[in-house]
């Protein structure tokens, strides 16, 4: 008869170097004080991006167009009344990292028309 050995022993030993992976990348869509930027016509959209390994490009779409780009990690965005007009505007932030991993983030937003009365003399 042969010996018998149990499972474990013909397992390969984990391996003892740790593979050390950069974070995950995250994309993060804020919007400004809604009070601040009806006042001025704008919507203020701030998209940040989190983890990755450098560099990370980001994009921002709005309606499906291009909107913006950055070769940094963060960015700020103003989307104005005069050039989208009032309405619902989809909006997207989009990241990809030095390693081609990517991440996405979107949100619609609502833009109310701003009426501006001419002063009389």
């Amino acid at each position: 008869m042969g010996t018998v050995s149990p499972l474990s022993a013909a397992r390969p030993a984990p391996s003892e170097r740790a593979e050390v992976r950069p974070p995950s990348l995250r994309v993060v869509l804020e919007t400004g004080d809604p009070a601040t930027d009806a006042a001025m016509g704008v919507v203020s959209i701030r998209a940040r991006v989190a983890g990755g390994r450098l560099p990370v490009r980001m994009y921002l779409y709005v309606n499906g167009d291009l909107a913006e780009a950055w070769t940094e990690s963060e960015g700020e965005f103003d989307l104005s009344l005069d050039h989208y007009g009032p309405g619902r505007h989809a909006v997207t932030a989009r990241a990809v990292d030095a390693l081609g991993r990517w991440a996405g983030a979107s949100m619609i937003v609502a833009c109310a028309a701003v009426e501006t009365v001419a002063g009389r003399e």
